[in-house]
C-alpha cells in the first residue's frame, strides 16, 4: 500500500468534501472519489440555509450537536475565503419564522426560552413588528421569531471550495469515476474497484447520500438510505425585495445574494426521479402566495429538483460500518446536510484520525440497521 492515501472518501458532496477538508489539514493523505462531478446532486440542489436548531424527538443531544455545527460556520468560511479566495454566496440575512394559525404560534413561543438555552439570540414578533420586518409578508401572519444569525449560501460553491481547500492541502479529487465494487482482506476494506482501477486506503468512507444503500449492498452491509425528492423554484424582479429568509406553511422563501428568491421545498416520496411536477409546482406556488402573496405574480426564472438522503429513524449515519474494519459511513442527514457539515467533518475525521468513534456519534451508529446474522466477506 506505499504511496496509497491516508483515507479513500467516496462521494463528492458538501460531506465528503467537508470531511476530506477537515482530513486533509489535518495531515492524511486523502482522495475523494465522485461517480459525476462534485457537487452534483443533493449538494446541487440544496437551498443553502444554515438555522438555528428545531426542536424534534430527536433530543437536545442531537440539537447541541447542530449548534455546534452552526457555530462553527463563521471560523469555516473564513477559512476558506481565506485558502480559496472563492465566493460561496454568504447571504447574512437572517430569518423569520411564521406561525400561520394558533396552534403554529403556541409552538414558535415555546422554541424561544429553549433555543435562548442553546445560546442563540432569538425575538418575538407580533404580526405588524413582522411586517415592519418584511414588508411583503402576508396579512395573514399572526406572529413570528426573528433569528438574526441564521444564514444562507450557495451549497455548490461551498462544497467546491471545500473540495479546493482540500486540494491545497493535498488532497487528491477524482471525478467521473464510480466505485463498482470494494477491496478487502478478510474482515477488512482496503480500498475500491473502479472503471479506472484499483485504489487503495487504510481507511475507507462512504459519504454517498441517497445512494448510499446501495454501495452498503457490495459489502452486504445494511445501509438503509433512500431518497426524499425535493421540488424548488426561483423567482426573479421580485418586489419589494426579500431582505430576510421567512420559514412557515411547512417550507422556506429564501434570498440570495443576486436578488432572486428561492421557494422550498416539496417533501416527496418519489424514489430517484427527479423531474419537476405539475403538483410540485402548484405546491411551491400556494406556499409563495401564502408567506408573501406581493411575489405571486414575480417570474420564475428556475425550477430544479434533488434528492435527499432519508433514514427511517431521521437520524443520520455516521460512524464506523458494521462487520467491517477500515469502513466508516457519513450520509443521512436529510434536509440537514449544510447545517450538519461541519460537526460531521470534525467528528468523523477525529474519529478516523483516532481510530477511535467520538462518542457523541453513538446515536447514529451505523449499526442499528445491521442486517440479522453475519455479515459475509470475501
Amino acid at each position: 500500500m506505499s504511496g496509497s492515501p491516508d483515507v479513500l472518501i467516496i462521494g463528492g458532496g458538501v460531506i465528503g468534501c467537508m470531511i476530506g477538508y477537515d482530513l486533509a489539514r489535518a495531515g492524511a493523505r486523502v482522495t475523494i472519489i465522485e461517480r459525476r462531478q462534485l457537487a452534483a446532486e443533493a449538494s446541487w440542489a440544496s437551498a443553502g440555509l444554515i438555522s438555528p436548531p428545531k426542536r424534534t424527538p430527536l433530543g437536545d443531544a442531537h440539537a447541541r450537536l447542530e449548534t455546534r455545527s452552526f457555530n462553527r460556520y463563521p471560523t469555516l468560511l473564513a477559512e476558506l475565503a481565506d485558502i480559496t479566495g472563492q465566493d460561496v454566496e454568504h447571504n447574512q440575512a437572517g430569518r423569520l419564522s411564521v406561525a400561520l394559525t394558533a396552534e403554529e404560534e403556541a409552538g414558535l413561543r415555546a422554541l424561544i426560552p429553549w433555543q435562548r438555552a442553546l445560546g442563540f439570540t432569538v425575538e418575538w414578533l407580533d404580526g405588524d413588528e413582522a411586517r415592519r420586518l418584511l414588508p411583503a409578508l402576508a396579512p395573514t401572519i399572526r406572529s413570528g421569531v426573528w433569528c438574526a444569525a441564521a444564514s444562507a449560501l450557495r451549497a455548490a460553491r461551498l462544497t467546491h471550495a471545500l473540495a479546493r481547500a482540500a486540494q491545497m492541502y493535498g488532497a487528491t479529487i477524482l471525478e467521473e469515476t464510480p466505485v463498482t465494487g470494494f477491496l478487502t482482506v478478510g474482515e477488512r476494506v482496503t480500498g475500491v474497484h473502479t472503471a479506472a482501477g484499483e485504489h487503495q486506503a487504510a481507511e475507507t468512507v462512504i459519504t454517498t447520500g441517497a445512494w448510499t444503500a446501495e454501495l452498503g449492498d457490495l459489502l452486504n452491509l445494511s445501509l438503509p438510505t433512500r431518497p426524499v425528492r425535493g421540488q424548488m423554484l426561483a423567482l426573479s424582479d421580485v418586489e419589494p425585495p426579500l431582505q430576510h429568509a421567512i420559514a412557515g406553511a411547512g417550507g422556506f422563501l429564501i434570498p440570495r445574494t443576486d436578488g432572486t428568491v428561492i421557494a422550498a421545498a416539496t417533501v416527496e416520496e418519489a424514489g430517484f426521479d427527479t423531474r419537476i411536477t405539475p403538483d410540485g409546482l402548484s405546491w411551491l406556488s400556494t406556499l409563495v402566495s401564502t408567506l408573501a402573496p406581493a411575489y405571486a405574480s414575480a417570474r420564475v426564472s428556475e425550477t430544479w429538483a434533488g434528492l435527499r438522503p432519508a433514514t427511517a429513524d431521521d437520524r443520520p449515519l455516521m460512524g464506523r460500518a458494521p462487520g467491517w474494519d477500515g469502513l466508516w459511513v457519513a450520509a443521512g442527514h436529510m434536509r440537514d446536510g449544510i447545517l450538519w457539515a461541519p460537526i460531521t467533518g470534525e467528528l468523523l475525521s477525529t474519529s478516523i484520525l483516532s481510530g477511535v468513534p467520538d462518542p457523541a456519534l453513538a446515536p447514529y451508529d451505523p449499526a442499528r440497521f445491521a442486517r440479522q446474522g453475519t455479515v459475509a466477506h470475501d
